[in-house]
Parts: C-alpha cells; sequence; structure tokens
C-alpha cells in the first residue's frame, strides 16, 4: 500500500474563465470552463492514490499472465487519469508520464517496473487480443441495423469467466449466451453506485450463506442469487434477502434472513443432482419461486435472468478487477442469522403460521423503498434547479444526496450527480426501437431521454438499459 501523500498540491491551469457566478443557495452555475474546477484541486489526491492501488493490482495479475483482468484495471486507470485533466485533450503517454513522476511508493518505482512496457504489450501488441466475436444490433434512430464486431478485451475478459463458471457444469456456454452476459456486465457497471452498494450490501450475508453451503454440501454459487433477485434488501415486501415467495405456508418467517435462509437451502438440496446447480438457479430465478419439484426444472437456461445472474456473478466475485477494494465484512448481525437459521432446522414447526382470525394490519411493516440510482453527468447550462426539473426531485433532494459536489462553488461539465429515481425505471431496447418511439411510450421528450441517459447521437443498442419515467 503506498504511503499516504501530504501536502500536494493540485496544479490548476489558468485560462481565461468566461463567466463566473456568485452562487445562491438555490441556484448553483457551472462554469463554461472546468479546466479551472476548485474540485480537481480536492480531489486529485484521492484519485492518484486509487489509481496506485489499482496499477499495483494490476501489476499481480499481469505478471500471472491474466492479460484481461490487467487490462480491465489499466482502462480504470487511464479513465481515472482523465479527470484530473478537464476537457483538455491529453494522450495516454502523457498521463502516463505525470503520473509515473508523482507515484508516490519509491519501492514500486525502483523495482524495475516498466509502465510504458506494460501499456505498450496490453494496447499495442495486437496479439494478444485478436479473437473476434459475433455481433450485436445496432438500433438507430431510423431503426435501421447494423453489426458492431465484439473485438475488446472487456468481451474477452467476460468469455473468459462464463467459460470458467460453466467449466465445473454439465451445460455449454453458448457465444449467443456470452454476448447475453457481456451486455448484462456492462448495464450492471453503468450504475457504478448501484454496483458497489450491491457489494457492500452483499458483505453483510456472505460469510452466513457460503458457510451454511458450505455445510450442506452445496456450490457456492447459490449465494448470489440474492444479488440479483433483491441486491441484498431486505423487507416485508420482497421477502427478506432472497424473495421466499408470499405463500401462507412461509408468511410467518419469509422476512426472517437466517430461517428463509435454512428455507432455500433445504429445497435446493431436494433438487440438487450431480452438476445440475444452473439449471436450478435459472429455474429459480424464471419462477421467483423455491417450491419447486424436479419436474419444474427448465431444459434452457439461455434466458436474460440467468445472464444477469451470470454477469453479476463475474462481478461480485472479482471485486479487485471491478474497483471494489477496501470494503469491509460487516458482519454485525452475522450471530442473530446462524441462530435462527438453527432455530429453523430444530424446531421448524415453531415457524408455521399461527391460526388467528384476526387480520394481521400490514400498515407499520417497513418496505424497502424501489428506486434506481441514477448518475447524471453535468451538461453546459446545467443547474440545480434544472436538474431537479429534469428528475422530478427538489433542489435539497439533489443537495442531501451530494453534499461534497454542490458545497462548492461550481459544477462543472462532465461532473457525476447521484440521482435517487423514484419516478424512474429501466427499459431495455429491443428491435425496432428508436429514440422517439422510446420517449413516447414514456411520456417522455425525445431531449430529456437523451439528456438523462447522456446521448450524444440518435444511436442506442439493442439489449442496452435505458432510464425512462415510470407510467
Amino acid at each position: 500500500m503506498p504511503p499516504a501523500r501530504q501536502g500536494r498540491t493540485a496544479e490548476v491551469r489558468k485560462t481565461e474563465v468566461s463567466r463566473e457566478i456568485t452562487l445562491d443557495a438555490i441556484d448553483i452555475i457551472i462554469t463554461e470552463d472546468p479546466g479551472d474546477s476548485r474540485i480537481i484541486e480536492i480531489y486529485k489526491d484521492e484519485v492518484l492514490d486509487n489509481c496506485e492501488r489499482r496499477f499495483i493490482d494490476m501489476t499481480g495479475y499481469y505478471r500471472n499472465g491474466e492479460l484481461l483482468a490487467a487490462k480491465l484495471l489499466f482502462d480504470n486507470i487511464l479513465e481515472s487519469l482523465e479527470y484530473l485533466y478537464g476537457d483538455r485533450k491529453v494522450s495516454d503517454t502523457e498521463m502516463l508520464k505525470d503520473f509515473w513522476n508523482e507515484f508516490s511508493d519509491q519501492s514500486i518505482k525502483n523495482s524495475g517496473i516498466d509502465i510504458f512496457g506494460i501499456y505498450n504489450s496490453l494496447y499495442l501488441d495486437e496479439s494478444l487480443f485478436t479473437k473476434e466475436e459475433p455481433s450485436n444490433e445496432l438500433v438507430i434512430e431510423k431503426t435501421e441495423a447494423r453489426v458492431i464486431k465484439q473485438n475488446n478485451p472487456g468481451f474477452l475478459y467476460v468469455e473468459e469467466k462464463v467459460r470458467e463458471l460453466f467449466s465445473a457444469s454439465a451445460e455449454k456456454a453458448s457465444d449467443d449466451f456470452i454476448r447475453l452476459v457481456y451486455e448484462s456486465y456492462n448495464n450492471y457497471l453503468s450504475d457504478k453506485i448501484g454496483i458497489k452498494e450491491t457489494y457492500i450490501r452483499s458483505q453483510k450475508y456472505n460469510n452466513f450463506i457460503k458457510t451454511k453451503l458450505k455445510d450442506n454440501g452445496l456450490d457456492e454459487i447459490y449465494s448470489y442469487i440474492p444479488a440479483v433477485m433483491t441486491s441484498f434488501y431486505e423487507g416485508s415486501k420482497n421477502g427478506s434477502i432472497w424473495r421466499v415467495e408470499n405463500i401462507k405456508e412461509y408468511r410467518s418467517f419469509r422476512n426472517n434472513t437466517g430461517a428463509s435462509t435454512a428455507l432455500v437451502i433445504k429445497k435446493i438440496k431436494e433438487l440438487s443432482e450431480k452438476k445440475n446447480e444452473f439449471r436450478i438457479i435459472a429455474t429459480i430465478l424464471e419462477e421467483e419461486k423455491y417450491n419447486l419439484s424436479k419436474k419444474d426444472l427448465v431444459k434452457d437456461i439461455y434466458t436474460d435472468n440467468f445472464a444477469n445472474f451470470t454477469a453479476m456473478t463475474i462481478i461480485l466475485s472479482n471485486p479487485v478487477v471491478h474497483g471494489f477494494e477496501g470494503v469491509d465484512l460487516d458482519g454485525g448481525e452475522e450471530s442473530k442469522y446462524f441462530a435462527s437459521y438453527e432455530d429453523y432446522i430444530k424446531n421448524p414447526s415453531k415457524f408455521k403460521p399461527q391460526t388467528s382470525s384476526k387480520t394481521t394490519s400490514s400498515s407499520g411493516a417497513k418496505y424497502s423503498k424501489s428506486f434506481i440510482r441514477i448518475m447524471y453527468k453535468v451538461q453546459k447550462g446545467d443547474n440545480l434547479d434544472k436538474i431537479a426539473d429534469l428528475f422530478k426531485v427538489s433542489v435539497n433532494d439533489l443537495k442531501k444526496w451530494n453534499p461534497n459536489d454542490t458545497a462548492k462553488k461550481y459544477l462543472y461539465p462532465g461532473m457525476s450527480l447521484y440521482v435517487q429515481g423514484d419516478n424512474f425505471q429501466y427499459y431495455v431496447a429491443k428491435s425496432g426501437d428508436s429514440i422517439g418511439k422510446i420517449a413516447s411510450k414514456f411520456g417522455m421528450s425525445e431531449g430529456d431521454f437523451k439528456k438523462i441517459n447522456t446521448l450524444s447521437r440518435n444511436t442506442i443498442y439493442k439489449g442496452r438499459k435505458y432510464i425512462v419515467r415510470k407510467r
């Protein structure tokens, strides 16, 4: 771990600012020139420290010959470094030279690592990444289709991980299914805050679930079901983290994490045969229930739901590659889960529904509010009033969700603001869709649709998720 920086001052380029306005509490306006942004001064140290940690992780993957993982981390480093230059376009070489000059861990610099040699081999050696994959359909404004060649390290990384997951299964991963997983993978990573929150929440249950799966001779792959079923949100509305079905048999304990985990494991064991984990998981995701028999198991696992599950598994099981390092395990309530799990195993009848002539009121139940997490990129001409109006929220909400950014004097184009999208949902583009059709279907203007989804052209991709208003 590189030592913490002390006293480093960011170099702010002196450029002419065409307009500078003193802001009141309600109207934070961006400057025309983000190159003079004070945000850069504040966050430069943090960006560089994060990049150094990723660089050290990257060299480990590189030395082990895991080039796809190394390339993904190097991509992440370059994307992060770009923020330090505002709108000024600089080459990768210039960014890396500046980064290496400021690298704080001298022992790493003295170890003989050649940052430019690694860069050249990952980005300029065509023999490393030459495999072509099937194409995706591109849906554009006039609903014409073109072919895009999938020939990038991100796709190859996903393909490698999918084939690793399937290697111990009786199933085979088709090229079409791998493409579905790649689309889901990109969709999850496009919501960086949401996917990291899912990872952080998962740590609360991770050890408990995997321990009990192992105790019962089951593969830990089942531990990722809650990530796609509930994103590890608790609440009586969704049946705890597993989303156990709301039937009389389970109603009295479906919101009890320990007991519901015991039920899920019991049901999975009843279905288990040699190497049929994927069929069990695919059926649970399709049917959204655990009360299944072996005859219910689907034969075709290559669905959108199972592609989502596979993509989520790849992300959560490779946290360092995806920037989740430094997240500690939250085991504060772990003992409670183990205790209620054992209570269910010892005395299942204790959890049977109580007979009563009275109807239990649910008015006091606490539900997890359903919303999507939107990272909105500030655009030229924006202010908090305009952004709040676009998302149908209040300015105070924007300030509450982004206290650090909105406390500054200026916002700047390209910076991201978090918006809690209670009034929005995701829509997956299909063949025949266009921006105009989607916007009309969900009561939006084409301009708002493009702005919310940060689209500069009238081009959308089949299978990709887009943010739309709830109808």
